[in-house]
């Protein structure tokens, strides 16, 4: 099929679809819908979103979670200073102290990973790079290869 009848058969297409009358949705439809739109209309501000709430409900919304926060954070460093937190602290860190294990076993083996990759010749890695690239490559060609010629099979009479 060449461009032009496919543009021909687009237009004719096109055409017949515009004539055809506009479906009416059914009448239980419609009032579910409207009944559901006024539901939601009737709902007090504070059941809507953000944005439909009074400018000056956001702004005290607004500078009350930022006190909020101020207050939590001058609250944390105020716990974090104190006698008691560096009690809680070595308590905390004798239960967690496989998290310690945890972090020095990935902190070696990073290093023993950055080790290896360092032994390997830059050419070899840029060799292995480019072959994946490659790969990837000849599935994309492979693919559009295979989709060009399941769509011109199914276009064929």
């Amino acid at each position: 099929m060449n461009p032009n009848e496919s543009d021909k058969l687009e237009a004719a297409i096109h055409r017949v679809l515009r004539s055809l009358p506009d479906r009416k949705a059914p009448a239980s439809l419609e009032g579910r819908v409207l009944a559901e739109l006024s539901r939601r209309a009737a709902l007090p501000w504070w059941r809507k979103s953000f944005a439909s709430w009074p400018s000056a409900v956001r702004v005290f919304f607004f500078a009350g979670s930022a006190v909020a926060a101020g207050l939590l954070v001058t609250g944390l460093l105020y716990a974090g200073r104190s006698s008691g937190a560096h009690a809680f602290a070595g308590s905390v860190s004798n239960s967690v102290a496989w998290l310690v294990l945890a972090r020095d076993l990935a902190d070696k083996t990073s290093a023993s990973v950055r080790m290896l990759i360092a032994a390997i010749p830059p050419v070899w890695l840029y060799g292995v790079i480019a072959t994946i690239v490659a790969c990837y490559a000849a599935l994309a060609a492979i693919g559009a290869a295979t989709y060009r010629a399941v769509s011109f099979a199914r276009h064929t009479p």
